[in-house]
């Protein structure tokens, strides 16, 4: 290694600037600890700014709150129900995203250095004494009583010698695809709704029991001519977009992360690189075809694609706790929850460019909340074959929660780690790597870091039920509460629950 150039010191040293790093940036700095946050980039947000991923989905409680508010006050949020007073997947303008967690990293006392890549640890027995940073100036080490491991990548754990899993045992080490964001403008989609809705009523009238989006039929006819590889769009939601705020529906700018590679090793830099090319070569065919084939997409432009790989999963640490799948199906609580998580399993299929999802596994004994439907999962979906049990899948009427647990790792004794690479199987992943529960795992994380400094506790030694009171009472997240807004609406909504086409469970209203 070259020599060190300089050296910093910090009660708090955070590795990756995401969401969840910068949630536990601010949550310490606010609490009196000297932190800096390190980021290999030139930007805060991760994924969901740099990766054009600015949809922020699950629970939005405490710091994410507080981001989500911050942005609609600057009016760069667009709410996906505007008549409601709750937030449900609001979409964002990226690039101000990064200006606002900018200001609430610096605002709050925490300080940010850019273009630092963690290269290297040097250990004392089970702690972390220092991290090693290339940057461009030479190398930079940084001495810290805890650090917090946000990289998404678990770099840091990894290094320090954290066991850790990649990939799923039912996909032989596969990982999730892969979808690198991308950025369009000057789509008309009051144009296309319209040309999407005569097609539908022409489709029924000829006989077609449940019609394919237009724009599906279009893509499929441009793929037997040999015009497109494979489809971008689901055959039964069509074309995937999140809208960008302050753009006309005659003129919408919008993100989508639809252009997907199979059979990843996101720990592989040739293999990373083999899925960028992939995926911007899906987007030069898409926009051709988009443009000559679809209405209300003539003018339509490729104006930006994300800076990092759209990964969603990689190394994920052996913890005290591993939350599993079933956790998550069954709608299981901890006595040290410190973070919520009420979406359906998130699992984008590591193989199948036509299942695209797998929204369940399988269980030997489901029990809780569970909802037990059969789809009929074919041999797609389960490649490797298939597990035993019953399908299970989660209940939209409920929520699992993260243990403090999961935030520890085995074998390091001052170290925490937030985000996607928590201690959480294969199909438990989402509950960590989505904008809300990622930022509830680096808030948590925060103030365990400060409550065992100021009691001289390793974070194991830190009581989980203690940080869960502290989180509820002088953080204010509704820990003890059931998930309100959106939530509540589907515990009162009546129906039977169904399969839907995404492999999840919907909830049919009653006499439909």
């Amino acid at each position: 290694m070259q020599p060190v150039r300089k050296e910093l010191f910090c009660d708090i040293a955070i590795i990756g600037g995401g969401v969840g790093g910068c949630a536990a940036a601010i949550a310490a700095a606010r609490r009196g600890r000297h932190v800096i946050i390190f980021e290999k980039g030139v930007s805060l947000g991760g994924l969901a700014t740099n990766g054009y991923v600015p949809q922020i989905a699950g629970g939005i409680e405490g710091i994410c709150l507080e981001f989500t508010k911050r942005l609609e006050a600057e009016g760069q949020l667009r709410k996906l129900y505007p008549d409601k007073d709750y937030y449900r997947n609001p979409s964002f303008e990226p690039e101000f995203g990064k200006i606002v967690l900018e200001e609430m990293v610096t605002q709050a006392g925490a300080r940010i250095i850019y273009d630092s890549t963690c290269m290297d640890v040097e250990m004392d027995g089970p702690y972390i004494k220092k991290a090693f940073f290339y940057t461009k100036g030479g190398v930079v080490s940084v001495a810290a009583d805890i650090f917090i491991d946000a990289s998404g990548d678990a770099d840091l754990a990894a290094m320090a010698g954290v066991p850790y899993e990649v990939g799923g045992v039912d996909f032989a080490g596969l990982n999730m695809s892969t979808t690198l964001g991308s950025r369009w403008s000057g789509a008309n989609l009051k144009k296309y709704l319209a040309a999407e809705e005569a097609y539908k009523a022409e489709q029924l009238a000829k006989g077609v029991k449940n019609p394919h989006p237009l724009v599906y039929d279009l893509e499929e006819a441009a793929i037997q001519r040999g015009e497109l590889v494979r489809h971008v769009c689901n055959k039964n939601t069509g074309f995937f977009r999140v809208i960008i705020p302050n753009t006309p529906e005659d003129n919408v700018d919008f993100v989508t992360f639809s252009f997907h590679s199979y059979f990843c090793r996101n720990t592989d830099c040739e293999d990373i690189t083999r899925q960028v090319l992939e995926q911007r070569q899906l987007m030069k065919g898409f926009l051709k075809f988009l443009r000559t084939e679809v209405p209300g997409f003539e003018n339509l432009r490729l104006v930006g694609t994300g800076s990092i790989p759209g990964v969603r999963d990689s190394r994920r640490i052996f913890g005290e706790y591993m939350l599993k799948a079933a956790d998550i199906v069954c709608g299981n609580k901890f006595e040290d929850g410190i973070a919520r998580f009420p979406e359906m399993l998130d699992t984008h299929h590591p193989t199948s460019s036509n299942l695209v999802f797998q929204r369940h596994i399988h269980m030997k004994n489901p029990s809780g909340t569970a909802i037990t439907l059969k789809s009929g999962c074919r041999a797609e979906m389960h490649p490797f074959g298939v597990p035993e049990g019953v399908e299970a899948r989660p209940s939209p009427r409920d929520y699992c929660e993260i243990p403090y647990r999961s935030l520890l790792p085995k074998k390091v004794d001052n170290l925490l780690v937030v985000g996607r690479c928590c201690s959480a199987e294969f199909h438990a992943n989402g509950a960590m790597r989505i904008i809300g529960p990622a930022m509830g795992t680096g808030h948590a994380a925060a103030v365990a870091a400060d409550v065992a400094l100021k009691e001289n506790l390793r974070p194991r030694e830190l009581d989980g039920k203690l940080l869960r009171k502290i989180l509820i009472e002088e953080e204010g997240v509704p820990l003890d509460k059931p998930c309100e807004g959106y939530w509540a609406e589907l515990r009162e909504q009546e129906g039977e629950f169904f399969v839907n086409y995404g492999d999840a469970i919907g909830i049919r209203p009653a006499g439909n």
